[in-house]
Formats: C-alpha cells, structure tokens, sequence
C-alpha cells in the first residue's frame, strides 16, 4: 500500500508522541523508588533489583523487535496496556515480575519506533534519531514532575491507570492506523542499503560504548531522586527536581546537537568532549554532600551524555538495521542501576554505589580510544555520518 507524505508525516507526529511518553515511563521506577522502598521496606540491593528487572525486560524487547516494525509495536504497546493495569494492583512481590513485563514493553516499543523511523528517513539517520531521542528525553525529564501530584496520594493507582488509558491509545492508532505493508517494504528495501559490515573488532568497541552510555544514563536517572533524598531529608518533596535537571541537559544536548551543529562540530569531537564531561560530572556527585553540588552535577551530567547515544545508534544502525544492538546496549540500563544498588547495600552508602556509573564513565574513554584508531576514525569522521 502507498503511504502519502501527510500519512507520514501524522504517523510520525503520534509515534513521536508514543516515544515520549516511553521516556516518562522509563523514568517512572526511578522516581516511585523512595516511596516504594519506604512502603515495601525495601533494602537498596533490592531496589536495585527492580531497576535490573526493568531494564532487563527492556533489553530482551530490543532482542524480540523484528523486521515487522507495526507489529512489533501492536505487542510492545499491548503489553504496557496489560502491565500498567496490574501495576495499580500489585504488591510488593508481584510487582518484581510486573515491572520486568513492564520494561518488556517499553524495550519492544522504543525499538520498533526507532528502528521504524530509521528505515523511514535513512537519508537523515542521524538528525532524525537526535530529534527521537530528544522527544523521548522531554518526555523524561517532565515524567518526575508529572508524577509528583500522585505521589501525594494515598495510593498510585491513578498514576497506573493514566498510563494504561494513555498506551491503550496509542495500541488502538497502531492497530487501526499504521500499515504493515508499506512499513515492512520500507525495512527490507532500506536493508538491503545497508553497506558491508564492519569489521567485528571495530564493531565491538561502538557497541560497548553504547552498553556504558546507556548504562550510566539509567543508573543516574534511577538512583538521583533516592540521593538527592537521602542528602537532604527534611526537602523530600523535592528530591525528584535532581532527576529533573538531569533530564533537561540531555534534552538541551540533544536538541543542540539536532541541527546542523553536529556536522559543525564533527562527530569525533563531540564524543571525545562529552565523555570527559560524562567522567567529571559522575565524580562531583560522588564527592557532593549537600543538595546543591548534586543538582549542579546532575544538570552537567544530563549535558554531557545527552548526545552520546543517539550518535552511536545512528553508525551502529548504519551496519545492522536490527534490535540485537539495541539488546547489547539495553543489557547496560540493566546491569550498572543494579550494580549500584549492590555497592550501595554492601557499604551502607549510595554514595560508594555511584562508583559503578562513574567506573562506566572512565571506561567509556578507554574505549573510545580503541574506536578512534586509524583504521576505525576514518569512517567516524566521515561526513556522511555526522
């Protein structure tokens, strides 16, 4: 079936909608986690765990996307339908195996979406993932703020069924309105434009730089709102304002780096400058004791690591259209909030936790200079991938 430029252009808007509110509910365990923990007399390592359990559903959705992109968003979305609803019901053990169907749908919905519009503006790869990405990281930096009227309830159940309404809408647009045919045509004609593969050696440095980046992002945005908390507990209520400044540089940087900013700039130095701030900003919360140096330190973090992803997605996606990558990079956002967790309840310190997302930001640096020899710089700095 032929898909006319307006269809097209609807299409976008209501799936950039979706992506959106993906971000917010990405975010959503992060900032419930103090009153959870409180409710359920949760111990960090346990908190952690929830967070692992999250994100590790998100990853095996990114592994499950196939090629058929509007079907695998009827799943993701349905599942988010079904899972939001027994949210608003579980307890404090039921809710572990809800939160990992949870992160299932949302892993399976972010996928299709993104893959969807690569293969929709593969001339444009780069900018048009930086604006996606950009939706998804206003849609996480509002979530907290969204979310604080109901957590003067007395009960969350609101919150859960405003989600479900919210993606049963969106379920109902993908099923009634989105046309297979002409979405699966797209994904195997821009497939087969894809060039040789990169060398695995090459390949392997990217994808782990894209574990570490999604890693100390789902870490930080996790963890701010129980630190900030902890730092300052006589101003709980505004404990979720960290986690807030975070979101909002990523959306800054991303924004920024959207337009024709980054082929300014070029891609290798964007990188190498981020990272560097990444590491920096990681390190001042580690070493912060009050509630401003935390919240300076999560807006700088939020900055730097806001175009880190997105960039690699953009060259990843160029060698291999499928959600293995976003699979490998989604196994980060679970292992580094659970890692912290662990530290955290082993030392009796969230401080000493924030070594790990910290450790993850040193690496990345490491690893960057493996992906920037000759054979590999070549090709980053090439302007078709900036």
């Amino acid at each position: 079936m032929e898909s006319f430029p307006g269809q097209q252009t609807v299409s976008s808007l209501v799936l950039g909608a979706g992506f959106f509110l993906t971000g917010s509910g990405t975010v959503m365990l992060g900032v419930l986690l103090p009153a959870l923990s409180q409710e359920w007399g949760l111990r960090d390592d346990a908190a952690g765990f929830l967070l692992f359990l999250q994100f590790l559903g998100s990853a095996i959705g990114a592994l499950l996307t196939g090629a058929n992109r509007i079907r695998s968003l009827m799943t993701g979305y349905g599942l988010l339908v079904v899972s939001a609803c027994a949210l608003a019901f579980a307890g404090p053990h039921l809710s572990f195996p809800v939160f990992f169907f949870f992160g299932l749908g949302l892993g399976t919905t972010m996928t299709a979406t993104s893959l969807l519009f690569s293969d929709r503006y593969s001339n444009d790869r780069a900018a048009v993932l930086e604006r996606l990405n950009f939706g998804w990281s206003a849609g996480a930096m509002v979530g907290p703020v969204l979310f604080l009227p109901f957590l003067r309830r007395a009960s969350l159940g609101p919150l859960f069924f405003t989600l479900q309404g919210l993606f049963l809408l969106l379920f109902a647009w993908v099923v009634f309105r989105e046309r297979p045919e002409a979405t699966c045509a797209e994904s195997m004609l821009n497939a087969s434009r894809v060039r040789d593969p990169a060398p695995l050696g090459f390949l392997l440095p990217l994808v782990a730089l894209a574990m570490c980046a999604v890693g100390v992002e789902s870490a930080l945005s996790g963890w701010l709102t129980t630190y900030s908390q902890r730092a300052d507990p006589q101003r709980a209520g505004g404990a979720a304002f960290a986690t807030s400044l975070f979101w909002l540089g990523i959306v800054l940087s991303r924004l920024a780096f959207s337009t024709r900013l980054l082929a300014i700039v070029g891609r290798r130095r964007v990188l190498r400058a981020t990272l560097w701030g990444v590491a920096a900003s990681v390190a001042l919360l580690v070493v912060a004791h009050n509630t401003a140096p935390i919240r300076l330190a999560a807006g700088l973090a939020g900055l730097c690591i806001g175009p880190l992803y997105p960039l690699l997605l953009s060259f990843l996606l160029e060698r291999s259209p499928h959600g293995w990558i976003f699979a490998v990079a989604g196994m980060g956002s679970a292992l580094f909030p659970w890692l912290t967790g662990l530290l955290s309840a082993h030392y009796g310190s969230l401080r000493y936790g924030l070594i790990a997302p910290c450790g993850a930001a040193l690496l990345m640096i490491v690893l960057l200079s493996v992906s920037l020899r000759p054979a590999a710089s070549s090709v980053l700095s090439s302007p078709s991938h900036l």
